[in-house]
Formats: structure tokens, sequence, C-alpha cells
């Protein structure tokens, strides 16, 4: 899995172009995804109903569907999903990418994307780094709670304690533990003289991965999660010089460990330390109650002009119709007509390209339960 990025998100929310096709299919991370596939091509018929409607060609729905079609066919894409795919194609864009966030099956064919699940997922302050470290290797990752992407360390950080300390440390290590007496004992002469030597190597080995982070990461301010065993993790939690070193660790030896069920511990060490962001904003919602709104229309025009700094939306909710911004029309209809698209959504795309955060939360989450979307506006 990838991060979302926000510059391909921006691209993506002005896009404008006949024909813009978004899938939203449940997966499964097990691999078992035979409902999915079914789920999918239930959707297909639906789209191709909707283009032939909106008038195009048969001749020429392969170009859109068939990039579609071909998916089932790769039987290992399949089996290396997660909770949800995402599929958006149109005229000069494909984009097939699994994600980690929950969503309904859902389809759209309009003149642009539907994106209100992925700002969602997008979390600018909510993003942290990984490190995996043992004495065998080593791994850094940027993630945030839906996904995560590996970062280059080659020529920062050593592969393992053997290149730091030389080659003969996995020799010496081999000869400790296989020279034994009777009684258990090592070989090494001395009173602690083979453990002594043993934490040093690991100190001048943890010491280059902190450096080597520090390289990498260390102007962040993101929280780092150290997944290791812990007499590992106190070592180098003494160590480093990073600020933000989170203060419990993933726990375990992740050698030959699963990077997606990594991302999984480490998201659920965060998750209260992540949803204080979301709670200060309905905070916020309370008590500067003169400058937020939940009337749809002052909405998509204090949406249109940059004005929302925070917009909830409720979950599972879509408003059909659609939005002149030149001249102020907005047009609401309670079944969604062929031109038609998410109003919500269009909110939510505004005020993500210009800076605002958008939730989708349960009704029961909203600081107004009553109305679809409750916004908080910078002035």
């Amino acid at each position: 899995m990838t991060l979302l990025e926000k510059e391909k998100l921006d691209k993506l929310a002005v896009k404008k172009q006949d024909f813009c096709i978004s899938i939203y299919i449940p997966t499964h991370q097990s691999g078992e995804n035979k409902d999915s596939l079914i789920r999918l091509k239930n959707q297909l018929s639906q789209i191709e109903d909707s283009l032939l409607e909106l008038g195009v060609k048969s001749s020429e729905l392969q170009h859109y569907t068939d990039p579609i079609y071909r998916l089932p066919q790769d039987s290992s894409f399949w089996r290396h999903l997660s909770r949800t795919l995402v599929i958006l194609k149109s005229q000069d864009t494909f984009i097939c990418q699994p994600f980690s966030f929950e969503t309904r099956e859902f389809s759209m064919v309009s003149d642009r994307f539907y994106l209100l699940p992925l700002l969602d997922a997008y979390r600018p302050n909510e993003d942290f780094y990984i490190l995996q470290l043992s004495l065998n290797q080593n791994q850094l990752f940027h993630a945030n709670t839906h996904g995560y992407t590996r970062i280059e360390t080659e020529g920062h950080l050593p592969q393992n304690i053997e290149t730091v300390i030389g080659s003969d440390v996995r020799q010496k290590s081999l000869q400790y533990r296989s020279g034994q007496t009777q009684s258990g004992h090592g070989l090494y002469h001395g009173k602690g003289e083979g453990k002594e030597d043993k934490e040093k190597e690991i100190i001048k080995y943890l010491q280059a991965v902190s450096d080597g982070v520090n390289q990498l990461i260390g102007n962040s301010d993101r929280p780092l999660i150290i997944a290791s065993v812990e007499h590992i993790y106190a070592h180098f939690k003494q160590l480093s010089d990073y600020k933000t070193i989170f203060p419990k660790c993933v726990a375990g030896n992740y050698d030959n460990g699963n990077s997606a069920q990594l991302h999984a511990k480490a998201c659920s060490l965060l998750k209260s330390y992540f949803n204080q962001n979301r709670t200060n904003r309905k905070k916020q919602y309370a008590e500067i109650s003169q400058q937020t709104t939940t009337d749809l229309n002052e909405l998509l025009l204090a949406a249109s002009g940059g004005r929302i700094a925070t917009l909830f939306i409720k979950k599972g909710v879509n408003t059909w119709g659609f939005f002149d911004v030149e001249n102020g029309i907005i047009k609401v209809h309670e079944e969604k007509e062929p031109l038609d698209y998410c109003l919500l959504d269009d909110a939510a795309k505004s005020t993500f390209r210009q800076g605002g955060q958008v939730f989708i939360e349960q009704e029961d989450e909203l600081p107004v339960t009553t109305a679809a979307a409750n916004a908080v506006l910078r002035y």
C-alpha cells in the first residue's frame, strides 16, 4: 500500500472530464475475495448501463471498462488486497489501488471523480514513522492510519550489526553460543567479558542506526514507533536524538514479519494520540458557533471560496445535484440524475484543496447530528 499524496489528490479533485468512473469495493486482507469479485462485476454492469445512458457508443465502452474487466484475471492481485479497492477510470486516467480504510460498495459515472472516502483518509497531521529494528535487519516506513510506504535507507542505515562491527561479529557470537562447558558457561575469560563486549557492539550498531534515522527524518516532529524486542527498544530510545519517539514500542521480532500486520499494530498504539485532533476540531465547532454552518447552500459557497477550515460529513450520505459556482445556483435532487454528482463530495474537494480538513463521521459523532454536513468557517 502507498500513502495518499496531496498533490495527486489535488489533481484528481479538480479533474473534470466526461465519463469519470469511480468504484469502491470492500475487500479482504485474507485473500478470500470471491464476494469482492462478484461485487466488482455487478458494479461494472451498472457502470456500462450508465455510460450507454450518457451517450457512449457500444463500440467505445471497451476503452473505459476493459482495464477493469482484466482485474479479475489477475489472481495474485486479489491475494494482496486490504479492506477497500478503489478504482478511478476516465479517458486518460486509470488508478486501481487497495486501501486499509473501510467503505461501502459504491460506483458512479459523472463528469468528476467521487473522492470523499479518500479525502477522509488523508490526514496531513496524522502521519508517523515506523522503524523495524533488530540486530539482523532494519526497515524505515512512512505511514498514516490508512497506509504506509518503505523509505529507501541505503547509504544511511546499516543493513545489520555485522556491517557496523565487522564480519567477525557473527563468528564471535557463534563461538560464544557453541563453546559451552558442561556447566553451561561460555568460554570467554573474565567476569562478564563476553556479555559486556556484546552490549558494546549492540550500542555501536544502534548508534549507527540512530545517526542514519536523524539524517533521513531528523527534522520531522512526527511520532516514531519502534518495532523491536524490549531491550533493543530501550537502548535505542536512550541513544537516539529523535525528539518524538513514541513511549511504547511494538514489541517483538519482526525480521520475517508481515509489514501490513506491523502497520496495524502501530496504528493501534497511536489511535488515541491521533483521535485527539478530531476531538479538538469538534470542541472548536461548539466554541465558535457564530463561525459554523449546516446550511447546504452556505456551505457550498463557503467551500468554493476557501472559507471552510473543517468539514464534518455524515457517513453513508450523498446529496445529489449540481452547483453552478459562477452564478451561485444549486440544484438538489432526491435521486441521482444522469449528470448529477455528490454535492457533499464537491464541498469536501474544495475544502481539501484549500487547506481545510475533511472528516466522515457516524451520525451520533457529528457536532450537529440533524445535518448531513457541519462546517467550521475561517471567517
